[in-house]
């Protein structure tokens, strides 16, 4: 099938902002030869709506006046960047979003502390959802985004690490921030299995049983989710309304910016697999094509994740209606949902 029309037009051009945020009531454990910090530096990346008319972001362009724009946080995962899924970032600000994403003071390749460090620390994963929440308050504190975002209107996602962040940020008894209206999580197994798996720094959060509207993305042939259990169990423990959709032949990095295909038809997860974990059993790993095209599934990701937030931030009826069709609309899905009737 042809693909879907976005519920709404996209009349705005992107601009780009960087700020530094730091946070001086929360401290960044030492990591390698890194001696660690009393504060938490994020340094972050901000899509919003403009009103120019070049393609690409433009940096620092005037935001678009006449609303106040819903806010999403995006979050990276390991050893991800603020921009390692900008093609979800850009499509939702020209959709009248501002889209905000940080490198994680210990989980991105490009943070200060990581670089210094020369390596990651994932327990510093439990202090993620604190850093949201950190960087909502100082948007809304913003010299010019602050009075260009509806405070009452915020949305989270995240890929992979990210999306376990954005889990708990919602459903995580101690570290859920109740200003988050809706979140999409995207190519992550069950958070909570994962935090103990790895070591996340989530030990003893317990889960907060609250309507959060959610959104679960994941693929067929996602190598990642295959080693740890697939998203099954976290969508059966969330309330209504919940959306799962599961794209077929959709492996794990082309949820974000990456569009390699290796040759012979090779899952792109398994050179991950290859220098990290050699020798494992991957299954996915001995079977050859059937892969989707990667700028289908990020179509297919952008259509479905501004439906959802269209619905659940905006209230938009027509969203809500193509969110429920989305396997009508694109062959490669398959949907399971339960919501709460109309909006």
């Amino acid at each position: 099938m042809s693909l879907s029309a976005s519920p709404t037009a996209a009349p705005h051009g992107v601009g780009l902002a960087r700020a530094t945020f730091i946070d001086s009531g929360r401290p960044t454990a030492a990591a390698g030869e890194f001696a660690g910090t009393p504060d938490r530096r994020l340094d972050v990346m901000i899509w919003y709506p403009s009103e120019h008319a070049q393609a690409e972001p433009v940096e620092d362009a005037p935001v678009a006046g006449g609303s106040r724009w819903p806010l999403v946080i995006y979050s990276h995962g390991t050893g991800g960047t603020p921009d390692n899924a900008s093609h979800i970032a850009k499509h939702l600000a020209r959709h009248g979003y501002v889209v905000a994403a940080a490198a994680y003071p210990l989980t991105s390749s490009v943070s200060v502390a990581s670089r210094e460090a020369g390596e990651l620390q994932l327990s510093d994963a439990g202090n993620q959802p604190g850093d949201v929440s950190f960087i909502i308050d100082s948007l809304l504190a913003h010299p010019q985004f602050g009075a260009a975002i509806d405070a009452d209107r915020i949305g989270s996602t995240g890929i992979s690490l990210g999306a376990v962040t954005s889990y708990f940020l919602s459903y995580g008894m101690q570290t859920r921030d109740a200003r988050i209206g809706a979140n999409a999580m995207i190519a992550t197994a069950d958070p909570p299995y994962a935090a103990l798996s790895f070591g996340l720094g989530f030990d003893g959060t317990l889960h907060a049983d609250v309507p959060v509207p959610a959104l679960i993305f994941a693929g067929t042939r996602d190598v990642f989710d295959s080693t740890t259990g697939g998203p099954y169990a976290y969508y059966a423990r969330l309330r209504s309304p919940r959306y799962h959709v599961m794209i077929e032949g959709a492996p794990h990095v082309w949820f974000g910016d990456r569009t390699d295909v290796p040759a012979d038809g090779v899952n792109p997860d398994c050179g991950w697999f290859e220098e990290h974990a050699p020798g494992m059993d991957l299954p996915l790993c001995e079977e050859r094509g059937g892969l989707i095209d990667p700028l289908r599934q990020k179509a297919i990701v952008q259509s479905v994740i501004l439906a959802f937030f269209d619905a659940y931030l905006k209230e938009d009826g027509k969203a809500l209606q193509q969110l429920r069709t989305a396997d009508e609309d694109f062959d490669e899905v398959k949907l399971v949902y339960e919501d709460q009737g109309t909006i």
